[in-house]
């Protein structure tokens, strides 16, 4: 079976058992953003609450936005087993509804910015946020140009294996491959669902197509919606840009 998306059937199934508990580095500076904000923060592509279920639990006001409805489902189930009630808004982000207003923080993290591939729709995006923040508000957005090893090429290479119901394993490979000018990332990814006898019981094959944009492009779009005091955490690599309403 094949799918488009790295959030639905199969496919979102193993993504929401392996991310369900990890934690990453930039977690930390989008914590520390709603920490300290004076009002309540939006996180676009929420997802299953990774985040922002620990940020709610921790007494922190911050909303959601997803446009996956399994990812959605897993949220919200997860959020009754912890007690909470989230707040999550379904929709895209690309670009954001004018319903959604007087955010102090905007946050979008693990590069899932990057699924908007075409230069005028992220711009067009990037003035949405602006437009929902209130003034003083932050906007933080993961990004990455990718890494220099990407610029030749790789080959499938194995990925952890992730438990999943009935004493079963997922294997999973992927590929990422660099378009030829560099601007966009595929990514390949294959599922195998394997039984405790070691026969493959389902497969499914995704494919994404991420934009990959160094600091520099996104900090343009970001003075051109109006947005000062920009800041860079990290390198082209991966990094994480914010910039304040004013």
């Amino acid at each position: 079976m094949t799918t488009t998306s790295f959030y639905d059937g199969l496919l979102g199934t193993v993504y929401a058992n392996a991310i369900a508990d990890q934690r990453f580095v930039e977690d930390d500076v989008f914590t520390q953003l709603v920490v300290g904000a004076d009002g309540p923060a939006l996180e676009l592509g929420s997802g299953t609450g990774r985040l922002m279920l620990r940020l709610l639990a921790a007494g922190h006001d911050v909303e959601g936005l997803e446009i996956s409805d399994e990812m959605t489902d897993v949220c919200v189930t997860e959020a009754g087993r912890l007690g909470l009630r989230p707040v999550v808004h379904r929709g895209s982000f690309a670009p954001l509804d004018a319903s959604l207003r007087g955010y102090a923080v905007i946050f979008c993290p693990l590069n899932a910015f990057s699924f908007i591939v075409d230069d005028a729709l992220a711009m067009t995006a990037v003035r949405s946020y602006a437009a929902a923040l209130k003034p003083g508000g932050v906007l933080a957005l993961a990004g990455s140009a990718g890494e220099d090893a990407l610029r030749d090429g790789t080959g499938w290479i194995r990925r952890p294996d992730v438990p999943v119901a009935e004493a079963t394993l997922a294997q999973v490979e992927e590929r990422r491959t660099p378009d030829a000018d560099g601007r966009c990332l595929r990514i390949e990814r294959v599922i195998r669902i394997v039984g405790p006898d070691g026969t493959v019981r389902r497969t499914q094959h995704g494919t994404q197509l991420r934009r990959l944009r160094p600091i520099a492009a996104l900090a343009e779009m970001f003075a051109d919606a109006g947005l000062d005091t920009l800041h860079a955490h990290g390198t082209d690599a991966d990094y994480i840009l914010t910039g304040r309403k004013g």
